[in-house]
């Protein structure tokens, strides 16, 4: 199922720690519906950025999406994870050469067509996208995450 042009359902979902464990890691009707404002909105815009930015195809690969409640325990989530709703996913860009992920995530934090609740660099491996709930205003909030789970560090960006 596609949630948008360039995500499905199964890319979002999709967790090795859940088939490891045997977690069923299905959302609600409600939480696709998220889902689907997650990748339409947020992530689709963000892509696109990317494209024109690089001047070129900028493809990006789903590290974690939605997160049942048992997975998101498993995996070290925070209680309160936007993941948890589907709001938020990992995304990993696959980088035109000459650049750096924090290069990417700055450029994405500072275009206002991008409309994130928040925007992690996490581990520098990965960029944690997260959408406000609908009828909020997105709070723009940009963070460097150092750490690993349990041991989290966030750093503001302005």
């Amino acid at each position: 199922m596609n949630l948008s042009t360039n995500f499905t359902l199964e890319e979002m979902t999709e967790s090795q720690t859940a088939l490891r464990k045997g977690i069923d890691n299905t959302p609600s009707e409600a939480q696709i519906e998220n889902g689907k404002r997650l990748c339409v909105l947020l992530l689709e815009p963000a892509r696109a950025s990317l494209c024109t930015w690089a001047n070129q195809e900028v493809k990006m690969h789903t590290d974690s999406g939605f997160r049942c409640p048992e997975l998101n325990k498993d995996v070290g989530g925070s209680e309160t994870s936007a993941h948890l709703d589907f709001l938020a996913a990992d995304e990993v860009p696959m980088l035109p050469k000459g650049l750096t992920l924090r290069e990417v995530f700055d450029h994405l934090r500072q275009d206002p067509t991008v409309p994130y609740d928040q925007i992690i660099l996490e581990c520098n491996a990965w960029i944690h996208f997260g959408m406000a709930k609908q009828g909020r205003k997105p709070r723009r909030q940009a963070k460097i995450a150092t750490g690993g789970p349990g041991k989290w560090k966030y750093t503001i960006i302005k």
